[in-house]
């Protein structure tokens, strides 16, 4: 008689929130998903599962939902789930500091074996980002095996019947079982009807009983995504083909249970009764969408069209698996805002590093003992801005999402404020500081220029176009460059869209650029970024004449020689421009000289190019709380008796004084622009980026733009003040 074909099949559920995720959203989640979801785990007592949390979201779900938690408490004890670590806050393991690896699974693996007496021998991995060194650390820290996507063994020449088995891969010696996730299944649960998916686990099924369908989902996915709730749990929506109406989730355990060919299991159980099917080594990867979503907008979208093209012509399928697209540390290049958050937490570890090794100065047991606790909330804080989800984007909002930005240097901020607290106990002198450092911050092999104080963080780059690209509060832990620039994106050319709703940036949204305007242009133009540039210094190269402190006051200086276009023809006429940065406590001040070379012969140039052009100076500026409590108001408009424009609304006055606030934060931004010209034009307008989320196409706030408009002179001095309070 022939053995009966079975499959053996792990289910992993994978629950994740951002760090600082609103608290009703998780508790919609915890409504649609994640209760419901527990509670029919817990009713099918023979259905194995493999659960994942995120550290911080387990910390809400151990604070908020008792009930939830004694129920996996009872699951463990029976053996019917295990719980894997990883990262404690979600981070992308490849670009985090091998120790800060370490310490975010070991927190993680702590927590599960305090609260639910398991042996952690598993590991999530953020977005299945891979990188072939992952084996040393993961080993390093006790885990026996991770879950990667299919897609990571397609270029080496595994196909589909490959990827129902485990392998096994090594790094330095050190070796770690790999587990493929299966494809179909991923796309059938919970879209289709349940005899579809052991349709395909039939098929899939052999004598030897060897083989394993992995099965993984993220736990929002069967509930929160679109009607998933309804299809998973509201009896009579489930799907009416084969499963009249039953619930999803109820409905395909019961299949399982009622197929006994199917094998229900854990992975670690998996693991302990086969081995691994061979040795393997696999190239850097994703899954499949995030290879294409890395990718530049103009390439990605060659790439969209060749991936579909080949998946879905029979003749040139086989060559499909070898298509692979980008690397996912490529967003750190693509969003300049991922990688200014990357770059500030690898600045900020770096100091904290050092007041690590300046504890070896103290002698008192009782101070030590007082420093080594805030050191390690300091590191806290810094593996919390670790969380990955915005400093990419894909089919979530991702670095879009301003709160998740605005979180990550929250934390960040919080981290050099506890430095700053060490740092005074150990030296009192050091309680009020101001210091200038020069450095390759952003790892480009340019010199950017650092003011840091007991008030302030301001982040200069010389070859930018002289910019700031951030300034930080912080005694609210407050950047206020948190803005992020209108990229284009490959999605933008969908027929859904109309073309004169998306606004696109021709620059990156910093403090202090300058730009070369006509007279004609409009309010409308500069919000669109939609104007003819006239000079050459928007983007280009400042040279750093002088970077020094005097007492309590830090002083940049900045020139750029260029030119500025004549209006009527195409000669261009040589101007230097100097850019001093003075910053004093809690006063920033800026003062822009403008001076046009007088060349013999030229003056009509040069006089055509004073009457028709204006310089202009972007001042961007991010808000983070309630946006209906923003208000703003300026010494030379008076609206009281009129309905006042809202902060972002666009809107264009004759004046040099702006002051916004934000209620929900109390802290107010305030700008002072002394000028001999006293007709300066100040355009205010949102920064509102287009992206396309999980939910849609959607506008989503992103910042304030000032941008004052100065009539040109021969010699023209202007000089901006900058308060923060």
């Amino acid at each position: 008689m022939d053995k009966e074909k079975t499959i053996c099949l792990p289910i992993c559920l994978h629950f994740h929130q951002p760090v600082d995720n609103f608290d009703f959203v998780i508790e919609d989640c915890y409504k649609k998903s994640y209760e419901p979801l527990i509670d029919n785990i817990f009713k099918f007592e023979d259905i194995k599962i493999t659960l994942h949390f995120s550290g911080n979201l387990l910390e809400w779900l151990l604070k908020n939902k008792p009930d939830f938690i004694e129920k996996l408490k009872l699951m463990a004890k029976r053996s019917q789930i295990e719980i894997i670590g990883g990262g404690y806050y979600e981070p992308i393991f490849a670009i985090i500091p091998y120790r800060d690896k370490i310490a975010q699974m070991k927190k993680l693996t702590d927590l599960i074996r305090n609260e639910f007496g398991l042996e952690v021998k598993g590991a999530w991995l953020s977005e299945r980002v891979w990188e072939p060194d992952y084996p040393s650390f993961l080993n390093d820290v006790g885990l026996k095996y991770v879950i990667v996507d299919d897609n990571h063994f397609r270029s080496t020449g595994i196909t589909e019947e490959g990827t129902l088995y485990s392998y096994i891969t090594e790094n330095e010696g050190k070796t770690l079982r790999l587990f493929p996730i299966n494809e179909e299944l991923r796309y059938l649960t919970p879209w289709k009807p349940t005899y579809l998916s052991i349709e395909y686990l039939k098929k899939m099924a052999d004598n030897k009983g060897d083989r394993m369908t992995l099965l993984i989902s993220d736990a929002e996915k069967m509930g929160v995504w679109g009607t998933t709730h309804q299809i998973c749990y509201v009896e009579g929506q489930g799907h009416h083909d084969g499963d009249n109406g039953k619930p999803f989730i109820p409905a395909f355990f019961e299949q399982i249970r009622n197929n006994t060919w199917i094998k229900s299991i854990t992975l670690s159980e998996y693991m302990a009764k086969f081995p691994a099917k061979s040795l393997i080594y696999l190239p850097t990867a994703s899954y499949d969408k995030m290879e294409e979503w890395v990718l530049p907008t103009q390439i990605r979208k060659n790439f969209k069209r060749i991936r579909k093209d080949l998946k879905d012509d029979e003749e040139r399928k086989e060559t499909y698996q070898f298509l692979k697209g980008g690397f996912w540390r490529y967003f750190l290049v693509k969003y300049p805002e991922s990688n200014n958050m990357h770059k500030k937490m690898i600045h900020v570890r770096n100091k904290l590093i050092n007041t690590e090794e300046n504890l070896l100065k103290v002698e008192k047991e009782q101070l030590i003992s007082v420093i080594l606790k805030k050191i390690a909330e300091a590191w806290d804080e810094i593996y919390k801005a670790q969380c990955n989800d915005c400093y990419w984007h894909g089919l979530f909002g991702g670095v879009y999402l301003q709160f998740l930005r605005f979180s990550v240097y929250t934390h960040l901020i919080n981290a050099e404020r506890i430095i700053d607290d060490i740092n005074s106990l150990i030296s009192p002198r050091m309680k009020t500081y101001i210091y200038i450092t020069p450095i390759d911050f952003i790892k480009d092999s340019k010199t950017e220029y650092l003011i840091e104080s007991d008030v302030f963080n301001i982040y200069v780059n010389p070859n930018d176009g002289g910019t700031i690209f951030e300034l930080d509060y912080k005694p609210k832990s407050y950047n206020l460059l948190n803005t992020l620039t209108r990229w284009p994106e490959a999605y933008h050319d969908s027929k859904k869209l109309e073309k004169e709703e998306v606004l696109v940036d021709r620059f990156k949204r910093n403090l202090l650029r300058l730009r070369f305007l006509h007279n004609d242009v409009t309010l409308e133009q500069l919000q669109a970024d939609q104007y003819y540039e006239f000079g050459d210094f928007v983007d280009e190269n400042f040279k750093v004449t002088s970077s020094e402190k005097e007492g309590k006051i830090a002083i940049i200086e900045m020139e750029k020689i260029g030119s500025v276009k004549d209006p009527d023809t195409d000669e261009r006429t040589p101007v230097r421009i100097t850019k001093d940065i003075y910053v004093e406590e809690r006063e920033i001040e800026v003062i822009v000289r403008i001076n046009f070379d007088e060349v013999h012969e030229k003056e009509k140039i040069l006089n055509r190019i004073i009457k028709n052009l204006n310089i202009a100076i972007d001042i961007p500026f991010f808000f983070n709380g309630d946006t209906t409590k923003f208000q703003w108001e300026s010494k030379q408009i008076d609206l009281k008796n009129d309905k006042k424009p809202e902060l972002l609304e666009a809107f264009q006055f004759i004046g040099s004084h702006f002051k916004a606030y934000d209620e929900t934060y109390d802290l107010s931004f305030e700008i002072d622009i002394l000028s001999k010209e006293d007709s300066i034009k100040i355009n205010k307008f949102p920064i509102i980026a287009y992206a396309y989320t999980d939910e849609g196409y959607q506008e989503i706030y992103q910042g304030i733009n000032i941008t004052p408009l100065i009539k040109l002179d021969k010699n023209l001095e202007f000089h901006l003040r900058l308060k923060i309070s």
